[in-house]
């Protein structure tokens, strides 16, 4: 079967993977039964949260491939291309070999007396694939923890990046019952890894650990950031897990919380790995060759002289680390942000967050049936005192942007996965076309 084939499959089943289906985790199940659970074949990193999940992902992987580990990765959502969910050692699955595994899974899936979903189908898949590549697996939660699809995982390792208010209809209206939802993938006897402060909702995380005797370690008492610094593309770190202390540590991503991200990572590799002291050039190594997309990511137009800065953001603490990211490691005089956010988002707060920066907003709407109408957030963006303008379309919103960009100004792209996958597109379609 071709990629475009299991391509086209897979959208026919639709993305909104916990909104179609019941809470439960029979389907997959039944589906890595069939398979006869790869699932079970690679020990692997487990990490929910609210913020940072895909970050601390890339880190952990790129830790362990410092190590000497074959890694298989799974995060989600992706920006431009399914296949970014799917990698060995940081490079997304070819697209033949995609379409192989979909022709691989397909059979099984009439065999199950529900249809699986988008994400459940592309679990499943992941876990067959990395059963026979991998030597370690890092598996990013689609959404809550306790009835993802994901869950099917009995990892050694769960992190907990941190809770906040996102999923609201399905997660519950308060931190503490959302927490409650998301420690679900802690496994008895497992290490847990949480940069979460709330004193409440630590308390609903060391319940769980405690019930299922489970280890764990919390930021600033187990393990710490010692040094958090701008450097030049990036961040300069020192990190303090449960078993050493690591010093001249250099991370390519931009904004504090990366350092919080960086040290999750490390201590959840140290757990992964309790018998494989971490050397010192390993950690700097695996730091070193962090990548992570969409995230404070920039992109440097020499046609335009435009530095143009892509983030995911799409909650307000996602959007506030954006604006300290931007106001501590950019030099600009005015701030030009294309912005195209989700309906079941918290638009006005994302948005407040933005108007503490000097900006103006070209306002659009990305290529999904849940985007908010550009003339509501245009009515919120007048509402907050944010000058802007309406551009419906991607494209000629970045185009828009760009060209309003003079000496001193900066571009930056924002608000969903959806906005910043289509405006990525964009720009490399500009780039390959000149």
């Amino acid at each position: 079967m071709s990629y475009q084939e299991a391509v086209s499959y897979l959208d026919a089943l639709g993305v909104d993977h916990m909104r179609s289906k019941s809470p439960s985790t029979h389907r997959i199940e039944a589906l890595l039964e069939l398979l006869d659970h790869p699932e079970s074949a690679v020990p692997a990193i487990h990490i929910t949260g609210t913020n940072g999940k895909t970050s601390v992902a890339h880190i952990s992987s790129s830790l362990l491939r410092a190590s000497g580990l074959k890694v298989g990765t799974y995060t989600s959502p992706h920006l431009q291309s399914v296949t970014e969910r799917i990698a060995l050692d940081g490079r997304p699955i070819e697209e033949h070999a995609f379409g192989e595994l979909f022709a691989h899974v397909l059979p099984y899936l009439d065999l199950i007396d529900e249809r699986v979903s988008y994400f459940e189908l592309l679990t499943g898949m992941f876990f067959l694939w990395a059963a026979d590549n991998a030597e370690a697996a890092v598996v990013e939660v689609g959404l809550g923890g306790r009835w993802d699809a994901t869950n099917a995982l009995s990892a050694p390792v769960a992190v907990i990046t941190n809770i906040g208010l996102e999923h609201t209809e399905l997660l519950g209206t308060n931190t503490e019952t959302i927490a409650k939802e998301k420690v679900g993938i802690i496994k008895p006897g497992a290490s847990v890894v949480t940069a979460e402060r709330s004193p409440s909702v630590l308390r609903v995380i060391s319940d769980e650990a405690a019930a299922q005797g489970a280890d764990l370690a919390t930021l600033e008492r187990d393990f710490s950031v010692l040094d958090n610094r701008v450097a030049f593309g990036g961040r300069y770190l020192a990190l303090q897990t449960t078993r050493a202390r690591y010093d001249d540590l250099f991370l390519p991503l931009h904004g504090s919380h990366q350092g919080i991200n960086a040290a999750v990572a490390l201590e959840a590799v140290t757990r992964f790995l309790p018998a494989q002291p971490l050397a010192t050039d390993v950690v700097q190594e695996g730091l070193a060759q962090a990548a992570v997309p969409g995230r404070l990511e920039s992109m440097r137009l020499a046609q335009d002289e435009v530095t143009v800065v892509l983030d995911v953001a799409h909650n307000p603490d996602g959007m506030a680390a954006l604006v300290n990211g931007l106001a501590e490691a950019f030099v600009f005089d005015d701030l030009v942000v294309v912005v195209g956010i989700l309906a079941d988002k918290d638009y006005r707060g994302m948005l407040a967050e933005l108007a503490r920066l000097p900006c103006t907003l070209v306002i659009t709407q990305p290529q999904s049936a849940r985007s908010v109408a550009p003339s509501d957030l245009g009515e919120t963006a007048a509402e907050l005192g944010l000058d802007h303008e309406i551009v419906s379309e991607v494209g000629a919103a970045m185009d828009a942007a760009i060209g309003s960009a003079g000496q001193g100004r900066l571009v930056c792209v924002t608000g969903s996965h959806y906005v910043v996958g289509e405006a990525r597109r964009a720009l490399r379609d500009q780039e390959d076309s000149r």
